[in-house]
């Protein structure tokens, strides 16, 4: 079962959403600095993605900051495919 994004929500940072997804992911995870990487599948696929910065996974919601320049349309579609990709191998067992 792969992860669904409800929707987004923005925040009060303008390069920040917050993600609601289904299923919620059962565990809290933040990396705040994308070239240390994670151990963890679900935020190194999101971290992956061009332009993120930092990932907060928690038991609601997955939260994104990306740089200035990143548009998030495109964004979104990567995070999307980041999510899909990284359940096809259980992450969310």
């Amino acid at each position: 079962m792969g992860y669904t994004i409800l929707h987004v929500e923005t925040t009060p940072n303008p390069l920040a959403r917050k993600l609601i997804v289904d299923p919620v992911p059962g565990r809290i995870v933040s990396v705040f600095d994308a070239s240390k990487g994670s151990d963890d599948p679900l935020a190194a696929a999101v971290l992956g993605c061009d332009g993120v910065t930092n990932v907060l996974i928690h038991s609601e919601f997955i939260s994104v900051c990306f740089t200035p320049d990143t548009k998030w349309a495109t964004l979104k579609a990567q995070i999307g495919r980041a999510i899909g990709d990284v359940n096809k191998v259980g992450v969310d067992d």
